[in-house]
C-alpha cells in the first residue's frame, strides 16, 4: 500500500481511502477559510497563504503541461456533477455520474452493514472536497480507466488541520461517456515530496497508485441483506493471500495486512469460506506470516466482536490453502472478543 519510492520510504504516508465517497466512511481533514479572516490581522496572515497558494499553482502549471490537459477538462465535470449529487443527496444524479461497478460496490457496502440504501450514503459527515484552488498534476488515460491528480489542502469540511494532501480521482469509460468511480487521498506527505512538488519534480507521478490501470475493477454481485455484519482480518507478510466468503465476499492482500468489511456479511449456519496464500520470494518486512481471521460485530460495547473462524498456516510448511466453513450459531456467538 505505500507508495512512494525509495527516497520517501522514511515516511508514514498510506493511502487514505475515502470510505463515505469511494468506499464508506472515511478519515478526512478540514481545509482552512481564507475569506473568514479578510480585514483583520489574522486576516492578513491567511490571505498571504491564499496569495502564495495561487502563485505556486500558477508555477506547477508547467509541470502538467505534459499530461493530458484536455483530458482533465473532461474528467473534471464529471467528478463536479458526481460531487453535486452527493451534496443535493440526488440518487438519480449520483447513479447518472457514477460508475456502474462503484454503484453496486458502494450498495453492497452499505447493506452488508446494515444501513439503508441510498439513504446511509448521503448520511456521511462530509462534503466531497472541491478542486477548485487545487493544483491540477497530471491527468492520464489507459484503457477504459484514467486518473487524475491535485495537490493541495484536501477539505472534506470536517473540521481540524487541513495539510497539503495529495488527490487522486479515479473514472471508469462506460460507452462513450467517463464515469466517477473512487477517489483517494495521501496526507502527511514527507517533506522531501513537498519540495519536489514545488519543484515541479514529479517523478513520483509514474508510481502505480497514480497512473490508470488500463483494466476496468470486476462487477460485483449484489449481496443479501445479512444476518450478522462481519469484518475479515487478513496478515499476508511474505504472502499473497486472496479470500472468498460465501461465493461473493472477495479480498486480495500482497505482503501486507489490513481489515475488510465482508461483503453480504454473514448467515446463520453455514457460510463458505476459500483461502489461497501464495508465498513471495522476498517481504518488506523482513518475515513470513500468514493468519485469516473472521470476526462477527455485535454492536456491544461489552463484547464488540467475536471471533468466529481462524486459519493460521506453518509459514514454511502450510498448508497454504483451505476451503471449508464458517459456522455461526449459539456456541460460536457465545465466545468473547477475540482479535
Amino acid at each position: 500500500m505505500t507508495w512512494m519510492g525509495p527516497e520517501y520510504a522514511k515516511g508514514k504516508n498510506r493511502f487514505q481511502p475515502v470510505d463515505g465517497f469511494g468506499n464508506l466512511f472515511p478519515k478526512a481533514n478540514n481545509f482552512f477559510r481564507a475569506c473568514m479572516w479578510l480585514g483583520t490581522e489574522k486576516g492578513s496572515q491567511v490571505m498571504f497563504r491564499f496569495l502564495s497558494l495561487i502563485v505556486f499553482a500558477s508555477m506547477i502549471v508547467n509541470a502538467a503541461a505534459d499530461s493530458n490537459v484536455t483530458l482533465e477538462k473532461q474528467l473534471r465535470p464529471v467528478y463536479d456533477s458526481w460531487s453535486r449529487a452527493m451534496l443535493a443527496k440526488n440518487y438519480e444524479a449520483w447513479k447518472s455520474a457514477t460508475a456502474y461497478a462503484r454503484q453496486v460496490e458502494t450498495r453492497n457496502s452499505v447493506v452488508s452493514q446494515k444501513k439503508a440504501f441510498p439513504r446511509a450514503m448521503f448520511s456521511v459527515p462530509m462534503r466531497p472536497p472541491r478542486i477548485a484552488g487545487l493544483a491540477f498534476l497530471s491527468a492520464k488515460a489507459k484503457g477504459p480507466t484514467a486518473t487524475a491528480v491535485y495537490f493541495g489542502r484536501v477539505d472534506f469540511e470536517v473540521g481540524g488541520n487541513v495539510p497539503e494532501s495529495l488527490l487522486v480521482l479515479r473514472f471508469l469509460r462506460e460507452g462513450h461517456q467517463w464515469k466517477f468511480y473512487t477517489l483517494s487521498m495521501i496526507n502527511q506527505l514527507p517533506a522531501e515530496l513537498i519540495r519536489d512538488v514545488r519543484a515541479n519534480k514529479l517523478g513520483f507521478l509514474k508510481e502505480p497508485d497514480f497512473q490508470p490501470s488500463g483494466r476496468p475493477p470486476m462487477i460485483q454481485k449484489e449481496c443479501p441483506k445479512p444476518d450478522y455484519v462481519a469484518d475479515l482480518h487478513v496478515i499476508g507478510l511474505g504472502f499473497q493471500s486472496e479470500v472468498t466468503i460465501n461465493g461473493i465476499s472477495e479480498h486480495f492482500v500482497s505482503d501486507d495486512f489490513g481489515t475488510q468489511l465482508v461483503m453480504g456479511g454473514l448467515r446463520k449456519g453455514k457460510n463458505t469460506i476459500q483461502i489461497k496464500n501464495k508465498a513471495l520470494g522476498t517481504s518488506k518486512s523482513g518475515r513470513k506470516y500468514a493468519k485469516v481471521t473472521v470476526h462477527v460485530k455485535t454492536g456491544k460495547k461489552s463484547n464488540p466482536i467475536i471471533q468466529v473462524f481462524e486459519f493460521k498456516p506453518d509459514p514454511s510448511k502450510g498448508p497454504f490453502t483451505y476451503s471449508g466453513n464458517i459456522q455461526v450459531d449459539k456456541a460460536t456467538l457465545g465466545r468473547r472478543s477475540k482479535r
